[in-house]
């Protein structure tokens, strides 16, 4: 299973494991532990005690052992999603048992074997409570709180914090059976769709409407950077809060109707990296799903021989980047720890102008060809600006105005700066937003406004113009590999933004109405509107007889649960 991998590689693995081993034996014996530091010697309650310990450790023993031939089907550790298939687990129980006879077998050896040590090596004994036994406990607690967090870092590890070598394999390696399950135990699980009797009747619908070619469109081994502004609307360009980038998008190839894949920031990496719309009530990024077999095009450029950093301002671990970008193909994530305690903004971390020139400043001491994640973040609540910029950019009409001015400026800054550095005439830059924010006009203010964002592509050579077409933050992947002239396999949640199907977008309106939009129409499951882009005005057409939105829901859905979401050629 893990033949492919270096002798170093699986034994730095097993090392980053450590943390995940010791966070998982503190959370399957938290009942033993609390009933152990409760002042109670009763030889009665002592066998309770003995016998919670033996169960429980038992149970994640064998869950462990189980998980190990489990794993080469599912292609993932076990989680409660897998329990959805009950019905199917009992029906094919006889040829499981007869196939893997040796998995329980060896499951009651070790489990009679652990009684049996417990009993003769774990003595317990009745004793008189006094200070020590105080002390002792809040102690004891103190350690269990680490040992779950997994140390004294500013984010708790989580199942996504195992994947940070970039290889999901090792990921797994890294995490453990009673650890994943236990925490994604809370996490939504999703059933599968029956709207077609067959994934290649799906397929045919898809492949009709989307063109999922290649036509290469710009720069062999160009470098890229990407920049994801914090709480973009393309309402702020349009009412002149942003001059600087309604200057450049008419200058460059961008796209009046593009829309995010969700509302919050810790959606937007999925869709911009691994061409996952947030679809689920929970991001993709922090569910059952998480540890799942993921295409993302920074591993296909690193495989095309790119280095690949990501930056954020932020504190490390913040909104659990930092592990999702190591886990999906970037080298090297740089965080507010990084820049040092300089230019802070008392809430999140770095203001935007000076880390822009800080990012700049990293570029340079970097080889071509190099794939650059940008993340912004002075636009987000409190919208704090530094002191020497406040009351040069207009305040406007909401409490955001005033920083989207400001990140504009240190975006116009950075421009400025990189274009003196001798990467930048090779270079294409890909800026959007991670989601809207506060809006105030009807043109914005509904179901599809709510998702719309800048779409701007700085493309050496390209010829300026407004593609105008419905496109989304899952086009942005399978785009950039177009403009680079890369060749990868990825989900069919995406296609270049100049393919030549017809444009549209999927998204799960405030995680409560799944909409399909193209064109001036715009489906749900059950109705079907015209939508004017150019006043934000929805008109009901009755009921929604097109099959496509079923189709994409029911492919991406199922590809989900079964860690299979297959690649349209």
């Amino acid at each position: 299973m893990y033949g492919q991998f270096s002798s170093k590689e699986i034994f730095e693995s097993l090392l980053l494991g450590i943390r995940f081993d010791v966070a998982a034996i503190i959370l399957v014996n938290i009942p033993v532990i609390i009933l152990a530091i409760l002042p109670v010697y009763h030889k009665t309650f002592i066998k309770v005690e003995r016998f919670l310990f033996i169960t429980l450790n038992t149970v994640a023993f064998i869950a462990g052992l189980d998980d190990y031939e489990l794993f080469s089907f599912i292609g993932k550790r076990l989680s409660f999603d897998f329990f959805v298939i009950t019905d199917d687990i009992l029906e094919q129980l006889p040829q499981i048992t007869l196939n893997y006879w040796y998995m329980p077998l060896t499951a009651i050896f070790f489990s009679v074997a652990f009684y049996f040590f417990d009993k003769k090596c774990l003595v317990l004994h009745e004793r008189k409570i006094s200070w020590f036994s105080y002390v002792s406990s809040i102690l004891l607690l103190g350690l269990m709180f680490v040992g779950i967090r997994g140390g004294f870092q500013h984010k708790s590890i989580n199942v996504q914090s195992a994947f940070t070598q970039g290889k999901n394999e090792l990921g797994h390696l890294v995490l453990n059976t009673p650890y994943h399950f236990l925490r994604t135990l809370n996490n939504t699980s999703m059933k599968g769709l029956s709207y077609f009797g067959s994934d290649e009747e799906l397929k045919k619908i898809i492949r009709n409407e989307r063109d999922f070619g290649y036509s290469f469109q710009g720069r062999s081994k160009a470098n890229v950077v990407l920049i994801i502004l914090e709480s973009f609307s393309s309402e702020y360009l349009e009412k002149g809060y942003a001059p600087f980038l309604t200057e450049l998008s008419k200058k460059s190839i961008s796209n009046s109707r593009h829309l995010a894949n969700g509302r919050r920031s810790i959606e937007s990496l999925p869709s911009l990296l691994c061409s996952l719309p947030s679809l689920l009530h929970e991001p993709i990024s922090k569910s059952i799903y998480s540890s799942n077999k993921f295409s993302c095009f920074p591993k296909i450029l690193k495989e095309a021989g790119y280095t690949n950093y990501f930056f954020h301002a932020g504190a490390r671990g913040t909104m659990g980047f930092e592990s999702y970008t190591l886990a999906n193909g970037f080298d090297k994530y740089f965080s507010r720890d990084d820049y040092g305690e300089n230019d802070f903004d008392g809430t999140w971390g770095v203001f935007d102008y000076p880390y822009l020139q800080y990012v700049v400043g990293q570029l340079d001491q970097m080889n071509g060809p190099f794939l650059a994640g940008v993340f912004t973040l002075s636009s987000h609540q409190p919208y704090a600006i530094q002191s020497e910029f406040k009351g040069k950019f207009p305040k406007g009409t909401l409490e955001i105005h005033e920083s989207i001015g400001y990140t504009d400026f240190a975006l116009r800054k950075f421009f400025e700066r990189a274009s003196k550095s001798k990467w930048f005439e090779n270079t294409i830059f890909i800026i959007t937003s991670d989601h809207t924010q506060k809006l105030e006009s009807k043109k914005y203010m509904n179901m599809v406004g709510h998702y719309r964002v800048p779409l701007i592509m700085v493309v050496p050579g390209a010829e300026s113009r407004d593609l105008a077409r419905v496109t989304q933050h899952s086009d942005i992947p399978k785009t950039i590999l177009d403009l680079v002239e890369v060749d990868g396999d990825l989900p069919g949640t995406g296609v270049s933004v100049f393919s030549q199907g017809k444009g549209m977008a999927v998204n799960f309106a405030d995680g409560a109405t799944y909409f399909l939009a193209r064109d001036e129409r715009i489906q749900t499951l059950d109705q079907e509107f015209h939508y004017d882009w150019e006043i934000g005005e929805m008109t009901s057409l009755g009921k929604n007889k097109d099959p496509t939105l079923k189709a994409y829901l029911q492919y991406y859905i199922n590809g989900l649960i079964s860690n299979n979401l297959s690649v349209f050629r």
